[in-house]
């Protein structure tokens, strides 16, 4: 039997660290900071896919709603945080994060149902 161990570490030029990318001009200053929850309190699936969008700095989700994925949307609808586009189509919703995400620096973000494409 054969023990696992760390890998040894790497020497030399191949080593050195890799500087992050530039931050985009328009994008957020600094990430918004999480809402502690009371002791004992528990969240949904659904409450901690939008609290974790929140977190990260998304402000922009496009969507279109539908009965699959109706119990995220509950929560996306009450959040302040976040503004939703309805889109008529699910590849709009794709193709419109993704104009949002290179015209703004910014994370675009699609959700959709199953079912109507």
């Amino acid at each position: 039997m054969t023990q696992l161990t760390d890998p040894p570490a790497a020497t030399g030029p191949a080593a050195t660290a890799v500087p992050a990318p530039a931050r985009p001009a328009n994008a957020p200053a600094a990430v918004p900071a999480a809402v502690p929850l009371a002791e004992g309190a528990y969240l949904t699936g659904a409450e901690a896919l939008v609290r974790s969008l929140e977190t990260v700095g998304v402000d922009t989700v496009f969507g279109i709603p539908g009965g699959a994925i109706l119990p995220a949307y509950d929560p996306l609808m009450d959040s302040t945080r976040l503004r939703h586009v309805l889109v008529r189509h699910e590849q709009g919703a794709g193709h419109a994060a993704t104009g949002y995400a290179q015209a703004t620096g910014r994370v675009g973000v699609c959700m959709a149902t199953s079912g109507p494409g």
